[in-house]
């Protein structure tokens, strides 16, 4: 009787341990982020993205909080106040030669600091409500292109941004209560919004003038529609499921400029799974980091030198917009991004893409170089337009679309 008992007793445990989710395996470097608690502002959380869409994790208050963002959120309205007669480099050289330029600041320079857009704007974010005492660790695993987060009471989270799919997921581990992710959507109703951060934020949301948009909720799902400038509008979906203490879900953020839409691309994952999205997700980042590597004999040169390849991947893709000046992770501070989040075409797009060639990833880099072809019809009008001449100069400051913004001009 005493033996059967024990029998049993195993075999119980085998079933459980047979039925029990596994985590998402992982190798981890010596050249990952790790650290001993979430960071608590969103410009130190931990980047995640695949060029399209991206995400921060980090801690608001006592929420752990995942920043939303896509590469095409975009206010695009007209910079009106470089239109008109003396938008010309001849009007420019000639308040030169008469020693006075503050027209041409009033002009060019002026009204991108103090009109809110055109200008890059963010997504919306994600927080868990999570009542399950202190973080033990925090790891991004470079390899994975994954990030980890331990609890002190063995809970445990997986997140990742899909390489090739507008999705990231998230998995919870040994979660003691029940757990409803919750869509936070940007204030675009406080005109008067302020920093709380010493970043180099830009205007308050509010200024824009959109009316706030709405958060629709059915059981494990959630979607948040924002309806922007000229038509434009995006839509977040999450959708999510929880059986015993494991919660396992997908998000998307999608954009009226694209195809995708976000209901079904989180539709669609959850029909394929996480394991068969990590599988996929995984597949390109062994290709990206078989392309090249380089061995350094100083571990701290080392380290960031794998850490800005990792950006790098995270960032670009060969159909993607370029490397933007906060690229797949606008602020997250309630306010519009530093510079507007726009397209310095300068050492700011520049540098960003050097890896490309010396680092074997020339397929990354066409992202740039595409985008710089498509939009070559819009520079050749801005060039007969403010020089007065056939060619092709590519505007300093621009939008998404190429559309000159003035500033720095």
């Amino acid at each position: 009787m005493k033996k059967e008992f024990w029998l049993t007793c195993i075999s119980a445990c085998l079933l459980a341990a047979c039925c029990e989710k596994e985590s998402l395996p992982v190798t981890p470097t010596s050249s990952d982020l790790q650290f001993g608690h979430l960071a608590k502002t969103w410009d130190e959380g931990i980047p995640l993205g695949n060029a399209t869409v991206g995400t921060l994790v980090w801690q608001r208050d006592s929420v752990l909080r995942f920043s939303l963002d896509r590469t095409d959120l975009w206010d695009l309205r007209p910079m009106d106040s470089i239109a008109g007669p003396n938008n010309r480099f001849a009007w420019v050289c000639e308040q030169v030669r008469k020693g006075d330029y503050l027209p041409v600041q009033k002009k060019f320079d002026h009204p991108y600091n103090a009109l809110p857009a055109p200008s890059k704007i963010p997504g919306a974010a994600l927080e868990f409500p999570l009542n399950i005492g202190k973080v033990s660790s925090v790891h991004l695993f470079l390899n994975n292109a994954l990030c980890e987060v331990l609890w002190e009471n063995g809970t445990k989270l997986q997140t990742f941004v899909h390489a090739d799919e507008p999705v990231g997921w998230f998995v919870f581990e040994n979660l003691p209560d029940t757990v409803s992710p919750e869509i936070i959507a940007p204030r675009y109703s406080n005109p008067d919004e302020v920093a709380g951060d010493n970043s180099h934020a830009g205007p308050a949301l509010g200024r824009l003038g959109y009316k706030q948009g709405t958060i629709q909720k059915e059981s494990g799902t959630t979607t948040f529609h924002q309806e922007g400038w000229g038509g434009f509008s995006y839509d977040v979906v999450v959708r999510w499921q929880q059986k015993g203490g494991t919660l396992s879900g997908v998000w998307s953020l999608t954009s009226s400029l694209a195809a995708d839409r976000a209901d079904q691309e989180t539709a669609e994952a959850m029909e394929r799974g996480v394991e068969a999205d990590y599988r996929s997700h995984m597949n390109f980042w062994k290709g990206y980091w078989t392309q090249s590597s380089v061995s350094l004999p100083d571990t701290l040169l080392q380290k960031q030198y794998d850490n800005e390849m990792y950006k790098f991947g995270a960032a670009t893709r060969e159909d993607s917009y370029p490397i933007s000046l906060q690229a797949v992770w606008t602020a997250d501070n309630g306010m519009l991004p530093p510079w507007k989040g726009d397209y310095h075409h300068d050492l700011n797009t520049q540098l960003s893409y050097w890896p490309a060639y010396t680092g074997n990833h020339l397929q990354e880099g066409m992202g740039y170089l595409n985008t710089l072809w498509k939009q070559r019809d819009v520079y050749k009008k801005y060039t007969r337009e403010y020089f007065g001449t056939d060619g092709m100069n590519v505007p300093g400051v621009c939008t998404l679309t190429g559309e000159p913004m003035g500033g720095w001009v």
